[in-house]
């Protein structure tokens, strides 16, 4: 009888009350089903290392797939190399094309250009629109310095009078039938005379032999042809 709850009236209020139940009593069967449970912060770092390994996975995957690739890539062109080179060697005279390249400025005063004078080194053309003096300086390369120079005055070829002219210049590649006795570099230099139409054509005697002694040269270019872009004189000319 003593277990049974009891009933009080205090103030109108019904209470009822366990004999032998204290507040410690109460709060054990809550401890111990938190200590059952899982733990929340055990679960979200199982999660956290899931989500890393996955990321890390997609990761090696993409790098693998790039690799890949690019191993490819290579391996397709390193062929197809190899079968132009056999397709070569099958066409008797065959040779890969080679780019000589070359440059040409101008400004108000000056024009400049360069060509390749062979094997032996470049030249280097500078034409003072003012004067009209046209200057090849050649560099030989294992001096690594200017060792020779070539002038022309372009003002009597081209028939400016005298006075100065708007120039444009241009080199262009040409190998001559050399000899010890007449030698030529293997280019010639265009001049445009702006203002007229007028145009003149210039070969470089340079003696490419010299280069492998060292020694100087120096000397006039010469005057190959000239001609005209002025469409008046040319209707002139064919009456």
């Amino acid at each position: 009888m003593n277990a049974d709850p009891q009933r009080s009236n205090q103030n109108g209020l019904d209470v009822f009350s366990t004999p032998n139940a204290s507040s410690s009593d109460l709060s054990l069967p809550l401890a111990e089903s938190s200590a059952a449970s899982p733990c929340c912060g055990g679960f979200t770092k199982l999660h956290f290392v899931a989500s890393a390994l996955a990321v890390t996975t997609l990761i090696a995957l993409g790098a693998a797939t790039y690799f890949a690739g690019q191993a490819s890539v290579a391996k397709t062109s390193t062929a197809s190399e190899s079968k132009l080179a056999a397709a070569a060697m099958q066409l008797e005279g065959f040779q890969l094309p080679s780019i000589d390249a070359s440059a040409a400025l101008s400004s108000d005063k000056f024009s400049m250009a360069t060509g390749s004078v062979g094997e032996s080194g470049e030249g280097l053309f500078v034409l003072d629109h003012n004067s009209g003096l046209l200057q090849c300086a050649v560099m030989y390369p294992r001096l690594a310095q200017f060792m020779a120079l070539y002038t022309v005055n372009v003002s009597e070829a081209l028939a400016t009078g005298g006075k100065g002219g708007k120039y444009i210049m241009a080199t262009g590649a040409l190998d001559f039938p050399t000899t010890s006795a007449r030698p030529a570099a293997p280019l010639v230099v265009y001049v445009l005379d702006t203002s007229t139409g007028n145009y003149a054509c210039y070969g470089v005697p340079f003696n490419r032999a010299a280069v492998n002694s060292g020694k100087p040269q120096q000397g006039m270019m010469i005057l190959l042809g000239t001609g005209t872009a002025n469409p008046i004189a040319d209707r002139d000319s064919g009456r």
